[in-house]
């Protein structure tokens, strides 16, 4: 009995072995348990955090608010697995930051995209554009030209806000720079003429304007210091194929339009952000330029024309200027072509509308029917920037050699300097 007990433990020791060898091969042929696991992971396996910066993201009520949360929602609703705003975590930047920094399937919003942290995370945005400007009394008549106009005034800024070393690179001297800890101490000292900019993120300040003076708009823009585009930041370990399939889905509700001819995420950046002004970057000249090129040659072959414009070559989408773009319709409203967003093409805007209820198709396919030409303005996204924007847009009745009516058109973007 003894010896074949001790045969039988042996065998077993032998065969045990043998399992735990074969299993580290299979291990090793796969990379490691990690990539198995990885493969199961999904969005909701993932922890979000974010941090108070109202408008964007912040706590109210002890629900955490604002359009990144929003947009989070919208996404990934449309990937099929909704996240919910209950399951964000509002925390200190720093805390998010090293949570995201250091892995296990992480994401912090909103972050700015920058060289320096390109290669730390993966990216899915943008959400939206931060513009950090200078704010002035409506009524103060400050017009800054040039970064040498700064030093005439005395600047607030919230302390150790990069802000500062903006200023600084652009030639201010320290001594204009006054700091505080809360931006509602530098709200009245704006109001009371202690200081007579206010440094701050342009929707961030007319956040807390509202909430200090009542009105969102008691302030003018009268210089940018910086624009960044904010984005979804993934930790390294989340899997390629969900930032993905995240990115996707923002694509999905940034452009298809709903019945009345708007997008999820227009109505989103509405609601929270209202509508901005940009850096113009080019001239009206510039729109009309295209328009007239366009109309030539759609007069002179109008299929390939209108395929080449579908294509996004160029001229039809400028390759320096991503947001000047052609578009075209046909008399009853409907699209035919469009350089930068072809899922448009083939639908119908009669009676559709911009995010405030304007008809603006309607009208540039009138006018043009009318008059030949003109101008029409409502209120747009742009593909250079995140964020809706006043846009004014140039149209031109053309025909095609195929004998048919065509509304060529394309468009500016109204500039905080106008």
């Amino acid at each position: 009995m003894a010896f074949s007990l001790r045969y039988t433990y042996l065998f077993l020791s032998i065969a045990l072995a043998g399992a735990l060898i074969m299993s580290a091969g299979c291990l090793s042929d796969n990379g490691g348990g990690s990539a198995d696991q990885s493969d199961s992971i999904g969005i909701t396996d993932l922890t979000f955090y974010t941090e108070e910066l109202p408008p964007y993201n912040y706590q109210e009520n002890g629900t955490v608010q604002g359009m990144s949360v929003d947009l989070l929602e919208a996404v990934t609703e449309e990937m099929g697995t909704k996240v919910s705003r209950e399951d964000v975590q509002l925390v200190t930047w720093t805390e998010g930051y090293q949570a995201v920094l250091n892995g296990n399937n992480t994401v912090l919003f909103s972050m700015a995209r920058t060289p320096e942290r390109e290669n730390l995370f993966k990216w899915a945005g943008p959400i939206y554009t931060n513009r950090k400007v200078l704010f002035a009394r409506t009524e103060s008549g400050i017009t800054i030209n040039n970064p040498e106009d700064l030093n005439n005034y005395r600047i607030g800024v919230i302390t150790d806000d990069i802000a500062i070393q903006y200023l600084l690179d652009l030639g201010v001297d320290q001594s204009q720079i006054v700091t505080e800890n809360d931006v509602e101490i530098l709200i009245d000292k704006l109001n009371n003429g202690d200081i007579d900019l206010w440094a701050y993120p342009e929707a961030s300040g007319r956040y807390f304007t509202e909430k200090v003076t009542g009105d969102s708009n008691s302030y003018i823009v009268v210089y940018e210091l910086q624009s960044q585009e904010t984005y979804y930041a993934f930790s390294k370990d989340v899997p390629d194929p969900v930032v993905q399939s995240f990115q996707q889905a923002l694509d999905m509700v940034k452009d298809r339009k709903n019945k009345q001819g708007i997008s999820e995420y227009e109505r989103i950046a509405y609601k929270d952000l209202g509508v901005s002004c940009t850096q113009q970057t080019f001239s009206d000249e510039k729109v009309v330029e295209l328009v007239n090129k366009t109309v030539s040659a759609i007069e002179n072959n109008a299929s390939d024309t209108i395929q080449r414009i579908n294509s996004g070559e160029a001229p039809y989408k400028d390759q320096e200027y991503p947001e000047l773009y052609t578009f075209v319709y046909d008399t009853n409203v409907t699209m035919v072509a469009h350089a930068d967003n072809i899922q448009l093409v083939g639908t119908n805007f009669k009676g559709k509308t911009d995010v405030t209820g304007k008809a603006f198709r309607d009208e540039i396919v009138a006018g043009a029917l009318q008059n030949g030409n003109g101008w029409v303005e409502y209120v747009y996204t742009n593909p250079a920037h995140a964020n809706l924007y006043y846009k004014i847009t140039y149209y031109q009745l053309a025909t095609g050699n195929d004998g048919k009516y065509y509304i060529v058109c394309s468009g500016n973007y109204e500039s905080c300097n106008a």
